[in-house]
């Protein structure tokens, strides 16, 4: 039983059954997903990283993580790692962004409507990978464009007849479209430079006794809920002047919309298929509802879980399916996205690990080939069934079960351990949903976050970048996460999926 009660205790999403029907636009743009054509990998990837890198307009924070500067005996490694990234996303985020279209195609303005409609699903998922900034951090929302163009704040306009440039929709992510963006991720296979503590500043380690060559990256995005009013404070934190019935707040979960503001509520009600509240239907019980940051607000856990539900399913899909292609089992390393300065009450962490705990029951036996989680750098080292050298008891798995650590643990330590070495090691890395990979690293603030920091340490600056691997780090490279399907490319996906709803 939850901490917080039974009904956040509710298992949801469940396996099966549980993705929501599509509305006749949302159809329309999964049937044409039948037609996208998957990437071919080539003997040449690596040459056009290599000359797309050398054209890329801002200097990297270091340059020892370009694959120019690898040794020539990783060369013939990195050349399939360019064709293994992909962005990928969970099924149900899908159908989120077949109803986020959907919803700027009806009631967008004079600014969205001309940038929205034209957009196939997947050519939304390449405007969230390429109209992102290079660094986007901090409360002010320090930015840097590709352009060079350096500033602050400015972005909640965007999209808006106030937009002003160089904030301007058709070049960069409004605050919505972020939002979505943030529950985006892109995986690949890596080399590692360094074992990629935060200091690490893109130092090159030669002693493959302690580092592990290469292994999975994974961009995962938290919960960003240090901006009030704003991207996932929309959703998880009851506010008095956000949470009312002007804005939309309030309606039942299939009562229709009138307004805009009330179909923007309905779409996300939709998604965690919750009701929101008006500010005052709450008061902190401890249970569902708990205290935040604000003492005026209050603090959503059920919602809260289900974002990181979303995002857990992913990441545990994403290593099974990569692990279950080398037939080897995935070493996980999860770290605590959304954990650090974007979070908006002290109940989260525990929130996270027991709902990770209980996605990889919820998953069982789907997880065949995920032996091992490591939650690095927790405070909390006890939670449910999760402390260090336990086992997550699964019926039908062949290690009976997923075991677990908690340490603080270097992101890409070798992995020493006889029963561990032969294990597929998969690296999670908390990302931004406005930033390329590194973030802060195009600033060359290398130290400042694990984000700059994996940028310092592995090749994501390049693999995972879409200007520099265009053909993989594309949105008609997009990839399904399912607990019933398992991963796979769009095209495929949509067929079963159109399928199974013509056999229904």
């Amino acid at each position: 039983m939850s901490t917080f009660g039974a009904e956040v205790d509710q298992v949801w999403p469940a396996i099966t059954g549980d993705s929501q029907p599509l509305t006749d636009f949302g159809r329309k743009l999964l049937k044409e997903c039948r037609k996208v054509k998957k990437p071919v990998a080539g003997e040449q990837e690596l040459q056009k990283l290599m000359a797309n890198s050398s054209e890329f307009p801002l200097e990297f924070g270091v340059e020892s993580v370009r694959a120019k500067r690898q040794s020539p005996l990783r060369l013939g490694r990195i050349n399939q790692q360019v064709s293994s990234a992909y962005p990928v996303i969970h099924e149900r985020t899908l159908g989120l962004y077949l109803q986020y279209l959907e919803h700027k195609c009806h009631w967008g303005n004079s600014i969205e409507k001309p940038i929205y409609r034209p957009l196939s699903l997947c050519g939304f998922v390449q405007r969230l990978l390429d109209k992102r900034c290079a660094s986007f951090f901090a409360r002010n929302d320090k930015y840097l464009l590709l352009s060079g163009e350096t500033g602050a704040s400015g972005f909640e306009s965007v999209g808006s007849r106030e937009e002003k440039a160089p904030l301007v929709l058709a070049k960069v992510l409004s605050y919505d479209d972020i939002k979505l963006s943030a529950l985006l991720s892109v995986s690949s296979y890596t080399e590692f430079v360094n074992e990629g503590e935060r200091t690490n500043c893109g130092r090159v380690d030669r002693d493959t006794k302690t580092l592990q060559q290469s292994g999975i990256i994974v961009g995962m995005i938290g919960a960003r809920l240090s901006r009030r009013n704003l991207m996932e404070f929309q959703d998880i934190v009851i506010a008095r002047q956000q949470n009312t019935r002007e804005k939309g707040y309030g309606l039942a979960l299939d009562e229709p919309a009138s307004t805009r503001d009330e179909d923007y509520r309905r779409m996300w009600r939709g998604f965690y298929a919750t009701r929101d509240l008006i500010h005052g239907e709450a008061s902190i019980d401890n249970r569902r509802f708990g205290p935040s940051r604000n003492k005026q607000d209050v603090f959503d856990n059920l919602v809260m879980k289900r974002r990181y539900a979303v995002s857990f399913d992913m990441l545990l899909l994403e290593a099974q399916a990569r692990a279950q292609t080398v037939n080897r089992l995935a070493y996980i390393h999860v770290v605590g996205f959304g954990l650090g300065v974007w979070k908006a009450a002290a109940q989260q962490e525990r929130i996270f690990l027991e709902t990770f705990e209980q996605r990889m029951r919820t998953l069982g036996n789907r997880l065949s080939h995920v032996g091992l989680v490591h939650f690095s750098w927790f405070s909390i080292t006890d939670c449910g069934g999760l402390r260090n050298g336990s086992l997550v008891e699964i019926p039908g798995h062949p290690k009976d079960g997923i075991r677990v650590l908690i340490s603080k643990r270097n992101p890409a330590r070798k992995l020493t351990d006889p029963e561990h070495a032969e294990m597929l090691l998969v690296v999670s890395y908390a990302w931004d949903g406005n930033a390329l990979p590194g973030n802060e690293f195009w600033m060359k603030m290398l130290k400042s976050t694990g984000d700059s920091s994996t940028a310092c340490s592995t090749l994501v600056a390049e693999l995972h970048n879409p200007y520099i691997n265009t053909v993989f780090c594309n949105g008609s490279n997009l990839h399904i996460a399912s607990p019933q399907h398992g991963v796979l490319h769009i095209a495929e996906y949509a067929k079963r999926v159109i399928r199974s709803e013509s056999d229904a």
